[in-house]
Order: C-alpha cells, then structure tokens, then sequence
C-alpha cells in the first residue's frame, strides 16, 4: 500500500519585533558580563540565541545594531522623560534642580549605562561612539527646549554647569556600584544621595542668584 509522504510543516512566522529586542537585550547583558569589548556578531547571536544573519538583516551591520542600541534601548533617558520630570518648575534654576535628580535617579537604575560611562575613556569602541551620540543629542535637545520653556538661562552657562554636574552624578553613580564612599561622603542609599543631591540644589540655587541682574548690579 503506497501512502503519501506527510506535508512539510510550514515555517512558522519569524516574529520579527520580539527578535529584534532579544537582540537589543543580549547587548546589555554582554556589556555587563564581558565589558564593552565582548559585544561582538558572534557572541551575540549566541547571546541573543538567533543566527547571525538575522543581525546583518534586520540591523544593516555591526554599527547599524549599535546605533539601533543606542537609540531605542534603555541606555539614557528620553528628552519627553526629562521634560515630564520638570514639568511645573516655576523657573529655570527649578527646573535644572529637578532634571538632575531625576538624571540621578535614572542613572543608580542604569547598571549598563554606568558601566559604559566607567569604561569609555579607555575603550573607544564604536558602541561607545554611537552611545555619545545619542547621549549628546539628547542633552542639547533638553537644554534647548528647557530654555524654550522658561525664557533662556540668563547669564547662566548651562552648559558648562549642566556638564559639570552631571558628570559629577554619573562618576558617584558608577562608582556606587562597587565602591561605597567617596571623599567621606557615603554614596550608596538613597539618602546618602540625598545629601548630595541637597548640596546639588544648593550650588544651582547660589549659582542663578548670583547672576540675577539686581544681584550683579549691587556689586561694586
């Protein structure tokens, strides 16, 4: 008796979304477990449990994935985030103070990112190019519409307060994760960062008052 040969199973439906994300996904646990060298096409195939030509297909190359990483991963908060966050401030100086504590709080959730921002100087791969990038466009963008948003900055340089605050909070923020005081200040709960975000508010706060006109014109 002649039977016939069973049908093939069809091919099911490659969900294309759910692996793009396990792709974006491996990244993050690779930068965490084998540092920012390890993010290599093979590993994360294997990471990522999908065959590599998935990633030149969906990704162009290596440096589409990293660009697609840093811009639709969890590496830094959104410009809409932060403008939430500040929604209210009834002034500049306010809303600088509440943009860097919620750039503080994002940054103590963001083990992947403080471990890139610890090894940047010296690992200038680029993943790390690509994540500066976003990082740098994002910033900008928030001062400017922040500035929009209240009248400018006065004489206040944002820019170079902004960068001087903020990168103080990520290095106390990335040296948290292993190191738990810096220069007698305790670094590792919440409030112990609340002192020093308490001494943040208070430089921003002595920073606009001295640059308010009436201020400035008192001076001989």
């Amino acid at each position: 008796m002649v039977t016939k040969a069973a049908a093939k199973p069809k091919p099911r439906p490659r969900d294309r979304a759910k692996t793009e994300t396990a792709i974006l996904d491996a990244v993050s646990r690779l930068i965490l477990r084998d540092g920012l060298s390890g993010v290599g096409i093979n590993a994360l195939a294997r990471e990522a449990g999908v065959d590599k030509v998935l990633i030149y297909r969906y990704f162009g190359d290596l440096d589409g994935l990293y660009r697609a990483y840093a811009e639709h991963g969890d590496f830094w908060w959104s410009v809409e985030e932060m403008l939430s966050a500040t929604e209210g401030a009834p002034n500049a100086a306010e809303a600088l103070k509440r943009g860097l504590r919620h750039h503080a709080a994002a940054m103590r959730q963001r083990p992947v990112t403080l471990a890139v921002i610890a090894a940047e100087p010296a690992n200038r791969t680029p993943l790390v190019v690509a994540l500066e990038e976003v990082r740098e466009k994002r910033s900008i963008e928030l001062m400017k519409q922040e500035a929009a948003r209240h009248g400018g900055w006065g004489d206040v340089d944002i820019a170079a307060v902004t960068a001087l605050l903020a990168a103080a909070i990520d290095y106390l923020a990335a040296r948290a994760l292993k190191i738990r005081v810096y220069g007698g200040v305790e670094i590792k709960t919440d409030k112990n960062w609340e002192r020093v975000l308490a001494a943040v508010d208070a430089m921003i706060d002595g920073l606009f008052a001295a640059s308010a006109p009436e201020t400035r014109s008192r001076k001989p």
